[in-house]
């Protein structure tokens, strides 16, 4: 983000702040940027101290195997990656209680107002709906969500499914992983109070899910496992090919947030991110590498 106009870039971190669209600019510059900019973390230089990360549950698989990535190369350096959900890792990048703090949304800066604030495009992480197992529907329309998240459908025969109630399962207000659904499935409409079994973390959805009979839920692809059913949202899953062509609209780029320019081993884990090795890593766990997103033909 860095509160400053999209053409305005910040050489130090190789990184600029990127609307949703158009998905080139966002895709490759923040690369371009890096390769341009001296200090990165292929010198030589020994490093050490402690990284504190914290935020989204959708991004923390990533920042944990990066972690572990980068401390083989630099033994000297620690790293604590920890969750709670985005604006939990905002609040406290905002107020020094991390170096890092990971989001799956922008930071408003109304809410964060300091100027200094810079924003880190490390992947695309695609959001998938998940049912249990026994729910043996492969596709949901949107309409059919809204409603069944705004308590208008109760029961899955209203969708296809078998006669039994509908357990909705959803992420905690500090998840990212809920305003992004809010936003792009929702359409901006509110969750119905009282009515879904709220989660504070994208694995403890996936387990609540998988051992809930009748339940829905939607949690990164990431941490999707086959102990839940994945359905398909107006007959279309969260590939890379219908995220760039704009078939697919649930999902969102992950953020590393700090205050200030960071440097130092923060600075070179965040350059580290980018490395064609933990973008391979990315894709591995089932993000979109920055790298790999194209504009739509």
């Amino acid at each position: 983000m860095t509160h400053v106009s999209s053409q305005k870039t910040l050489c130090h971190t190789g990184r600029i702040r990127f609307t949703r669209l158009p998905l080139l600019m966002a895709a490759l510059m923040p690369l371009l940027l890096l390769a341009g900019c001296n200090g990165l973390s292929g010198n030589n230089a020994t490093l050490s101290g402690k990284i504190r990360i914290s935020g989204s549950t959708a991004l923390q698989p990533l920042a944990q195997q990066a972690a572990k990535d980068f401390v083989k190369l630099h033994p000297q350096v620690t790293i604590d990656v920890q969750g709670g959900g985005s604006f939990v890792g905002l609040d406290q990048m905002y107020a020094g209680q991390v170096d890092i703090g990971d989001s799956d949304v922008y930071a408003d800066p109304t809410r964060y107002p300091d100027p200094a604030i810079t924003d880190h495009l490390v992947a695309v992480v695609p959001f998938a709906m998940i049912v249990h197992s026994d729910i043996s529907l492969t596709t949901l329309t949107q309409d059919q969500i809204m409603a069944i998240y705004t308590g208008q459908i109760r029961n899955w025969r209203d969708v296809g499914g078998p006669d039994e109630p509908i357990i909705v399962v959803s992420r905690a207000l500090t998840s990212g992983s809920r305003a992004t659904f809010r936003k792009y499935i929702l359409n901006g409409a509110d969750e119905v109070q009282g009515l879904a079994l709220d989660k504070d973390s994208s694995q403890a959805l996936v387990d609540t899910v998988s051992k809930t009979k009748g339940a829905i839920g939607y949690v990164a692809s990431s941490a999707v496992t086959s102990a839940v059913r994945e359905v398909a949202i107006n007959g279309v899953l969260p590939t890379p090919t219908n995220i760039e062509n704009g078939r697919y609209s649930f999902w969102s780029y992950e953020h590393m947030y700090t205050r200030g320019l960071p440097t130092g081993a923060v600075a070179a884990f965040l350059d580290f991110m980018l490395t064609a090795q933990e973008q391979q890593v990315a894709a591995a766990l089932a993000y979109i590498p920055i790298s790999a997103m194209h504009p739509s033909s």
